[in-house]
């Protein structure tokens, strides 16, 4: 496997384990992503903007969904009854815990087939540093990603 696709398979998992680490969800079409390939001419992405590197801004394209009454009736500013607010609630937790399980069974298969994670992080000078995470940190993240399936991921 050439080192651009390693890099980019790290920074999936990287971006994974953070997706399974905030408690609340956030659409992927807000959040911003950056390519740029640095002076050894290795590609990185980041939801950091680089300092000083020439950068590409990547976008996001959402899929249509279907709303429910109860949805479009809280869109429309309508009036909802009692039943039609916990349709809404009760789906949007649906689709929340769906989407955190996937984030966990993920990130749970990421750290047990790679020998190596790599993490991107800004320091306290403004400077991003990719450095591995130790084991003890992926360690961690594991036990971290497995309570995140026994929470989201109900059979």
């Amino acid at each position: 496997m050439n080192i651009t696709k390693t890099l980019f398979i790290r920074s999936l998992i990287v971006g994974t384990l953070l997706v399974s680490s905030i408690s609340n969800y956030v659409n992927a079409k807000d959040i911003a992503i950056y390519r740029w390939v640095d002076e050894n001419n290795v590609v990185h992405f980041s939801q950091n903007l680089p300092h000083g590197h020439d950068y590409t801004e990547l976008s996001t394209v959402s899929s249509f969904k279907a709303l429910s009454k109860a949805e479009r009736a809280a869109l429309e500013g309508d009036e909802l009854t009692i039943e039609d607010q916990q349709e809404v609630t009760i789906a949007k937790n649906k689709e929340i815990f769906e989407k955190n399980c996937k984030a966990a069974l993920l990130n749970i298969k990421m750290l047990n087939s790679l020998d190596e994670v790599h993490l991107t992080e800004e320091q306290a000078d403004g400077k991003i540093i990719n450095r591995p995470l130790t084991p003890q940190e992926k360690s961690s993240k594991l036990a971290l990603s497995k309570k995140h399936e026994e929470l989201y991921c109900t059979k």
